[in-house]
């Protein structure tokens, strides 16, 4: 059997690890956003954050990994994979929009048709939103991805680290341009990246790849979070958001840390499947343990409820926790405590949901 074909064999295994992280990560970052300026032994809690940012960046490179150069007929993607973000997303935001009026009618007052609109739906889950446009796009790239050699594809790669590298300059030193990378330094460009990560063979051993990835996914979150805690500025590495403008804005970081944290993760979870001896075998044992499999698979399949759902707790977490005061070390505890409580209650809810007849096409398990 080549390589190729044991790649097949186990990406799916891969595929749900990095789903179930990316999903809990998701939740991590808005945790660690109710403390912004907690400190404990003059290290800035909320830097910590700067681990997870590949959480949004990741969902997307496994799409683009799993979507692309496949053979797709316009009518059947579009009445399938849009039903799959649809259907969920008008539940959630009915009980998100049940929530809020609830919370702002009772303890904050309720503001006027106006403030509700301002907040859903278009504003309530930012992600559905960014993946509705790329789906959109989708069939148009994977096109391009079919009738394009390996070199126009790493051409295009080379573009996007060139350009978000261009746009980091101009972000420190405020630099005025006119120059457009869009097509490139986008949502579209983690989809890109996230086939090529995923079929691309390197010339590199499986371990040496894996060993290196996760040294740099270290390296650059180490730094990350150093930068965040002032060893220098932020601006240096801080992320920027692709779009923003009166009308439309996106939350997905492009910035050139990002790119390269997210796609260190992605293939050291590629090759930890590939290894086959030493430490790394012991590491892929534990997550090929069935109980573990079973857990992080079912969480991969309920992320995209997960990440609907989670922001309805959010919104009386963020109201009632206002009001604590905690030291640094009870923060930390705190954060973690809530974590594991919002990634349980939000898993548990999409599991019901999907138990439900005539609406567990809502729930966003799949």
């Amino acid at each position: 059997m080549n390589t190729r074909n044991i790649l097949k064999k186990q990406r799916i295994a891969y595929y749900d690890i990095l789903r179930a992280l990316a999903i809990i990560s998701v939740i991590v970052l808005h945790v660690f956003r109710i403390w912004p300026h907690a400190e404990i032994m003059n290290f800035r809690i909320f830097s910590l954050r700067q681990i997870f940012i590949f959480a949004v960046p990741m969902f997307l490179m496994i799409s683009g990994a799993l979507l692309l150069n496949r053979d797709i007929e316009l009518k059947d993607f579009f009445k399938r994979r849009f039903i799959r973000i649809i259907n969920p997303y008008i539940l959630y935001v009915i009980i998100y929009s049940a929530v809020l009026f609830f919370i702002m009618s009772t303890f904050t007052g309720f503001g006027g048709i106006s403030e509700y609109l301002s907040k859903v739906p278009l504003e309530f889950g930012w992600y559905f939103w960014l993946i509705f446009g790329v789906y959109l796009a989708l069939p148009v790239i994977n096109k391009f991805i079919q009738y394009s050699s390996k070199r126009e594809i790493e051409y295009f790669i080379l573009v996007l680290l060139i350009g978000s590298i261009f746009y980091q300059i101009t972000y420190v030193f405020k630099i005025t341009h006119f120059i457009n990378l869009n097509l490139f330094v986008s949502p579209i460009a983690y989809l890109v990246l996230g086939y090529y990560l995923s079929s691309h063979e390197f010339k590199m051993s499986n371990k040496k790849i894996a060993t290196l990835s996760l040294l740099v996914f270290l390296v650059v979150s180490f730094i990350k979070v150093m930068a965040e805690n002032g060893l220098f500025s932020m601006s240096y590495i801080n992320g920027y958001a692709f779009a923003s403008s009166d009308v439309v804005t996106s939350y997905l970081d492009l910035g050139f840390s990002a790119i390269i944290q997210t796609s260190a993760l992605f293939l050291f979870f590629r090759y930890l499947y590939e290894v086959k001896d030493g430490l790394y075998v012991k590491v892929r044992n534990i997550f090929e343990n069935n109980i573990i499999k079973r857990a992080y698979t079912s969480i991969s399949k309920a992320s995209y409820g997960m990440y609907l759902f989670h922001r309805t707790l959010m919104v009386p977490l963020e109201i009632v926790a206002a009001g604590w005061v905690l030291t640094g070390s009870g923060v930390c505890v705190t954060i973690v405590i809530l974590i594991l409580a919002l990634v349980i209650s939000s898993w548990a809810v999409v599991l019901i949901i999907n138990r439900i007849p005539f609406i567990k096409r809502f729930s966003g398990y799949h």
